[in-house]
């Protein structure tokens, strides 16, 4: 990788004006390769194949500005832009894509600032999205055509499957007894996905109450032809929804056997590009830091976000068939963080505390009505929700000297499980895993 820039500044009725220039090039390899043994599947079960990719370059431009505009002021006691542009070439599918972004910082008085941004941003699949070597994997998966499962998808499932050669009445015996093989590889056919953000915020700092700060800013982000990884359950859900069966997910599966059930191997487990993902929401951090004698000190912290919307449109044959997210598991509606710190000369005592929001134990859609269409299975099970979860860790720490510091704390201290059988991965990962943990440490500047 190589990159040069170039910074300049000058000076405006609000301060200097700061500007950079500059230019990159990066160019990438990546591989990996495997015994005999690994490669035929006899040591970990699947068979994994060696990874050799083609090599990945960019060359990029870029420039930045930083605008003072205005300072100490009647009516402005600070009010600045700015604003940065960059166009990289990527070989491969991405090809050439810009990017840039504009903002500005408006104070009235010392004790509050408002914020605004837009931006328009890209992301280029990497070697791994692109060309991860097809290999052997397993799940247990539920057939959206089987008959217990048919009716918990859209509409169309049903035409679908029937459109696939499913028979009526359907039953996959196979998948409902044990693991699906499928295969899991990269996508050489993905574009860059793309992106633009909305920023407003407030900053609080008020001079009566010091120590005190307040941020707040509302998000509001789209972003087109997602690429995401979509898991196998994922791909047959995905398939069968929608409008028909002449969509990118169908594409992934293999034709079915005769009998209705999946070829051997299933589908492709892959990287794909959505058709778009929108999430809005608000994001506040409040922060309060004082010294109350000479030797004693607080410090106290409330980090929480707010989802207004988190919605996928994952159909790109239909791309404004929408797919709620929000409050699913592993987007909760709600989720915060709070923490304390007491610190008595060398000793520090701290407590934190994590909120999780409820979240629903199945897809949105099947237990609630959505977009005005009842819920698909309002009779899945005898519970809507995983219920919302609070962590407790307690840490304490101690500075020997200016060079040593000595460390410990208890995590989970509770020791809270994952509700209803989560194992605390995939999507569940939202939730600990591990249970109560203690750790000691320490901290050494040389």
């Amino acid at each position: 990788m190589s990159s040069a820039t170039v910074r300049s500044c000058s000076n405006s009725p609000g301060g200097p004006v700061q500007f950079a220039l500059g230019g990159e090039y990066r160019r990438e390899t990546a591989s990996y390769s495997y015994d005999d043994q690994v490669k035929s599947g006899a040591t970990f079960l699947n068979a994994i194949p060696d990874f050799a990719p083609p090599s990945f370059a960019v060359k990029e431009a870029y420039g930045e500005i930083n605008l003072p505009l205005l300072k100490g002021t009647r009516f402005a006691e600070e009010l600045s832009a700015n604003a940065a542009v960059r166009v990289a070439d990527y070989k491969g599918s991405a090809g050439t894509v810009w990017t840039w972004n504009a903002g500005a910082l408006y104070a009235p008085v010392r004790d509050i600032k408002f914020r605004v941004s837009y931006a328009k941003a890209v992301r280029a699949p990497t070697l791994s999205d692109l060309y991860s070597s097809p290999s052997q994997n397993f799940d247990i998966l539920n057939d959206p055509c089987d008959i217990n499962f048919i009716k918990t998808g859209r509409s169309t499932r049903a035409a679908n499957c029937a459109a696939a050669g499913v028979p009526v009445n359907f039953i996959n015996n196979a998948a409902r007894g044990g693991s699906t093989e499928f295969l899991s590889g990269g996508n050489p056919n993905l574009e860059a996905e793309t992106s633009r953000s909305w920023t407003y915020g407030v900053i609080l700092q008020p001079s009566f109450i010091p120590g005190l700060a307040i941020t707040a800013d509302y998000y509001d982000i789209k972003i087109s032809n997602v690429i995401a990884a979509v898991g196998a359950q994922t791909i047959l859900d995905a398939c069968y929804d929608a409008a028909s069966l002449d969509n990118q997910f169908c594409g992934l599966i293999n034709p079915r056997q005769s009998s209705g059930e999946f070829a051997q191997t299933a589908l492709l487990q892959s990287t794909v590009n959505f058709a778009a993902l929108r999430a809005k929401g608000i994001d506040v951090d409040v922060s309060y830091n004082r010294r109350i004698f000479a030797d004693d000190k607080i410090a106290l912290r409330f980090v929480g976000t707010w989802v207004r919307d988190r919605t996928d449109y994952p159909y790109l044959d239909n791309p404004g068939q929408k797919e709620r997210v929000k409050g699913e598991l592993g987007d909760p509606v709600y989720n915060f963080n709070v923490s304390a710190d007491y610190t008595h000369g060398p000793v520090t005592f701290g407590y934190q505390l994590r909120y999780i929001g409820r979240q629903s134990i199945t897809d949105w859609e099947a237990q609630h009505e959505t977009n005005g269409v009842a819920a698909l299975d309002p009779y899945y099970a005898d519970r809507v929700y995983y219920p919302s979860v609070v962590y407790h860790a307690l840490r304490a720490s101690v500075d020997v000297d200016k060079r040593f510091t000595f460390y410990g704390g208890v995590d989970n201290l509770t020791d809270k499980k994952p509700p209803y059988g989560q194992l605390g991965v995939a999507d569940g990962a939202i939730f600990d895993n591990v249970g109560r943990s203690m750790y000691v440490g320490a901290r050494v500047k040389l």
